[in-house]
């Protein structure tokens, strides 16, 4: 009998439920096609790097905890949706235990119907998958692998042990019902009456969100951005103001949008009469399910971040390939012998491109914001002649071309943009050399790619003329010389271990810098060959291997970005169906407050209307108010960060707004689909 009465049930409201099928079969799908990939041997000899795919793992679990929380959160409304019917069947003599199993055997046939439709549709589509992943990852192969038996049993096993543990948290749940509330249940809002408290909550929620929006667009993120550590003021900072941003919300739907809709309600207007119910019925919805709409602006504001870091982590992925340097070997003619001996004994060969020399000198800007710039009363500075950047160009074309004076300058610097300073401000000022017999040099030009790579340099460059560049000291200057490498792996076994052994204590070098109000007090101490410490704030390599570090990061890049915005489409995806859930367990418990209007005199298209109202601005209000939050917080990191293509996440906000959407329109078809079915028979008294 159970299972015959939980089968007919689950059939009862399979199409009520069929976006949260595919929804949570998606997710199944994806979660076997990472983990299908992960196992893949041949995807890990294409990428020669074993710890990058552990992201896929993460993304694994990811799916798995979200689709844990997803299914409790579900069967709460589909337990909801039943409330009458299971007072019935324990007045009929069903006992608790018998009803938790009848309720749990209705919800493994429809999570047997997901596991079973996403384990499908991965076997299907996982050799997609890993193509597109190994499209972003910039590797070119071709895969026909699509079935891992691991991967299969993982997470399918997965999947059942979530849904015992939801079935547990069911059984609970029933067992904690009174049957008297299941037969009539009572209305857990009690109309809020205009008290001083409930005008201050309606006020202060508003005013939170302000004071929120406009510290994130005034509050200076870089050092929690860039070090992302917990342990100082910006961080605390950040942490109070997402809990202040939470509780903005949380007031906003509970307090200050009925207050709104009540004051609308009085208002002896045409619009006001005309919308009478559609300001009653959405007040109180407000109200009553402000817990459901607050998680669901939350979700859909980590959604837009997710997308939009996905699209950071995309632009700056694009600017690093093209300011990488196309040289595959930089090195000083200290370890130019055992680098190449090393190379050409593994059956390399190797061409020499060309050299130049660098001197360091300590420099003073003179101009606007010069100090915001210089950090302090001035900064160490690495400088090179015109004509050896004009050597380098010839191999590395992503250069700009440059032709300078003698009081003229190129600078070169890859993290100036942290200094939150326009680059027409830089070129307002000159920079002053240590050597005093050198004029003041106006800097005419500002690049971020260094030549033959930015990892041989401590931080600031200076292209000058040749005549300026052989009035300079010699003392510390150390010349670099390019090569090309031929008939070896990239990133093979030999040059990985070069490019390891360059990051080696031996293989650094550390500059610590004495800061000074004047050229001639300021001291510089470069130290080579020693351990790494805390009191030497630059350090650069004496020579470095393109290949490893080039594919590491373009393969590394790639996999996150598919990950972070896999995850991100999928979270809308689940959430929309979700909230689209709630909704329509509403439509079944409001049906009859709607039968009350008919038997009023209200046809069915007034009614309609009302729905379509109430629809509105339950569903997209919380979905707007998300989405704009995503995108000022994305605005705040991507103005940070420099790494932000709006463009692309305009696009990708669209794509989210159109799952809700359709999931929207979905759920507006269904709920006046439940009231014009309704018949009076059914309504019972309350």
């Amino acid at each position: 009998m159970i299972l015959k009465t939980a089968y007919r049930n689950f059939r009862r409201h399979l199409i009520g439920r069929s976006l949260y099928i595919v929804a949570i079969s998606l997710l199944i799908m994806v979660a076997y096609a990472s983990l299908s990939a992960y196992h893949d041997h041949h995807l890990r000899k294409l990428v020669s790097f074993d710890n990058t795919l552990s992201l896929l793992v993460v993304l694994f679990i990811a799916i798995v905890l979200f689709s844990f929380a997803i299914i409790v959160y579900a069967n709460r409304f589909f337990m909801k949706q039943q409330h009458q019917e299971m007072g019935v069947l324990l007045l009929s003599g069903l006992t608790r235990p018998q009803l938790a199993a009848l309720f749990s055997c209705e919800t493994f046939f429809v999570e047997g119907l997901q596991l079973s439709i996403g384990l499908i549709l991965g076997l299907l589509f996982s050799k997609l998958y890993t193509m597109l992943l190994l499209r972003l990852m910039g590797v070119v192969a071709e895969t026909n692998h699509w079935f891992s038996l691991p991967a299969l049993l993982i997470t399918a096993g997965s999947f059942i042990g979530v849904y015992l543990l939801a079935s547990l948290i069911d059984s609970a749940r029933i067992a904690s019902l009174r049957i008297v509330r299941l037969l009539y249940p009572e209305n857990n809002y009690q109309i809020q009456q205009s008290t001083l408290i409930n005008r201050f909550l309606a006020w202060l929620g508003p005013l939170l969100l302000v004071t929120c929006h406009f510290l994130l667009l005034r509050f200076n993120w870089f050092r929690f951005l860039e070090t992302l550590q917990i342990n100082q003021p910006a961080s605390y900072a950040t942490f109070l103001i997402i809990v202040t941003l939470l509780l903005g919300v949380w007031l906003t739907y509970q307090n200050s949008l009925p207050s709104f809709l009540r004051w609308l309600r009085s208002r002896r207007c045409p619009v006001s009469r005309r919308h009478l119910l559609d300001f009653a019925i959405t007040g109180d919805e407000f109200a009553e399910h402000h817990q459901s709409l607050t998680l669901t602006t939350l979700f859909v504001t980590a959604s837009i971040v997710m997308l939009g870091l996905a699209a950071v982590l995309y632009a700056f992925g694009n600017r690093t390939v093209q300011e990488d340097t196309p040289i595959d070997l930089v090195t000083d003619y200290q370890n130019q012998d055992t680098i190449l001996r090393k190379i050409h004994a593994n059956g390399g060969k190797s061409k020499r491109l060309t050299n130049f020399t660098i001197k360091i000198t300590a420099a003073q800007l003179q101009g606007p914001q010069a100090k915001k710039i210089m950090q302090g009363h001035s900064l160490p500075i690495e400088v090179i002649s015109l004509q050896d950047y004009r050597n380098a160009r010839q191999h590395q074309p992503n250069l700009p071309r440059l032709a300078l004076t003698d009081k003229q300058a190129l600078y070169v610097s890859r993290d100036f943009y942290l200094q939150r300073v326009p680059v027409q401000v830089l070129l307002q000022n000159k920079i002053q050399l240590a050597q005093s017999a050198i004029h003041n040099l106006q800097i005419v030009a500002y690049s971020r790619a260094y030549p033959l790579g930015g990892y041989l340099f401590f931080d600031n460059l200076l292209v000058v003329s040749d005549h300026v560049f052989k009035q300079l000291s010699s003392q510390n200057s150390r010349e670099l010389l390019a090569y090309a490498i031929r008939k070896i792996a990239p990133a093979g076994k030999t040059l990985s271990a070069i490019d390891e052994a360059s990051y080696a204590n031996k293989a650094v070098r550390q500059l610590q810098f004495i800061d000074a109000k004047k050229l001639s007090q300021v001291r510089m101490h470069i130290y080579q060959g020693r351990s790494h410490n805390n009191t030497t704030q630059y350090e650069s390599n004496n020579y470095y291997v393109r290949g490893p570090t080039h594919i590491l990061i373009q393969r590394t890049l790639g996999l996150t970005v598919f990950v972070v915005g896999t995850l991100g489409i999928l979270m809308s995806f689940a959430w929309a169906s979700i909230f689209s859930l709630r909704q329509l367990a509403e439509a079944e418990n409001d049906r009859y407050e709607y039968l009350t209007l008919k038997k009023m005199g209200v046809d069915q298209v007034k009614i309609n209307q009302i729905i379509s109202t109430y629809s509105l601005l339950i569903y997209l209000l919380p979905v707007t108010f998300g989405i704009i939050n995503g995108l000022l917080i994305m605005r705040v990191i991507g103005g940070n960060l420099d790494h932000l293509q709006l463009g692309l996440l305009y696009i990708l906000t669209v794509v989210v707004f159109g799952i809700y959407g359709a999931f929207h329109i979905f759920t507006i078809h269904r709920y006046q689909r439940i009231v014009e079915l309704t018949r009076p028979s059914e309504q019972r008294l309350r």
